[in-house]
C-alpha cells in the first residue's frame, strides 16, 4: 500500500505543478489579449513548450502509460471513464497542432491572428484542466479501489524509472556549474 501512496502523492503532485504552469500561462495571455502587440513570440513559444513538455510527455506517459492501463486491466468499469479521457487528449493533441501552426503564421500575420492564437491555446489549457479534474476527481479514486497491490509495485517502479531518467536528462544538460555543483552535493 505504501507504493499505492507514492504513486498516487506523485500524480498529485505533479498535477499542482501543472495547474500551476497553466495558470502562469493562462494569466500571460489574458493579460495580453487586449493588447496582442504586447505579446512576445519568443517567450509564448516558450512557455507553450514548457507546458507542452509537461502535460504531453511526462504526466501522459505516467498515466497513459501506467495507471490507465492498470484500471483498464483491473475493471470493465472503467470503460466509459478512459474513453472520456482519450476523447480529451485527442483533442488535446489537435488544439495544440492547431496552436502550433498559428504560431508560426500568428506574428507574421497580425493581430488578428495573434488573437486567435491566444484563443487557441486558452482552449488547450481549458482542456488540460478539463482533464486533469477527470483524472483526479474519477480515475485517481478509481484505481485506489480497483489496481491490485502488486500492481502499484509495478506502476511505482515505473514512476521511479521515468523520474530517474527525466532526473539524468535534466542533469546532462544543466549548464557545466550546475553540473558540477549537484556532483559536490552528491559526493558530500
Amino acid at each position: 500500500m505504501l507504493t499505492a501512496t507514492y504513486a498516487l502523492m506523485t500524480l498529485s503532485e505533479e498535477q499542482k505543478k501543472e495547474r500551476n504552469a497553466i495558470a502562469r500561462f493562462r494569466q500571460y495571455l489574458h493579460t495580453h489579449a487586449g493588447a496582442p502587440q504586447g505579446i512576445d513570440p519568443d517567450r509564448l513559444a516558450l512557455q507553450l513548450d514548457e507546458l507542452t513538455r509537461f502535460a504531453e510527455t511526462r504526466h501522459q506517459r505516467k498515466v497513459e502509460g501506467c495507471l490507465m492501463p492498470a484500471v483498464r486491466a483491473a475493471t470493465a468499469d472503467a470503460g466509459a471513464l478512459l474513453a472520456d479521457l482519450e476523447t480529451l487528449n485527442r483533442i488535446g493533441r489537435h488544439v495544440l497542432g492547431a496552436a502550433r501552426r498559428r504560431l508560426r503564421m500568428a506574428f507574421d500575420e497580425g493581430a488578428t491572428h495573434i488573437k486567435m492564437l491566444c484563443f487557441t491555446l486558452d482552449r488547450y489549457c481549458q482542456n488540460l484542466l478539463e482533464r486533469l479534474a477527470k483524472e483526479e476527481q474519477e480515475l485517481l479514486p478509481l484505481a485506489q479501489r480497483v489496481v491490485s497491490s502488486e500492481q502499484w509495485f509495478t506502476i511505482g517502479t515505473m514512476f521511479l524509472s521515468y523520474d530517474a531518467a527525466h532526473n539524468e536528462r535534466r542533469r546532462k544538460s544543466a549548464p557545466p556549474r550546475l553540473r558540477r555543483q549537484a556532483r559536490r552535493a552528491q559526493a558530500a
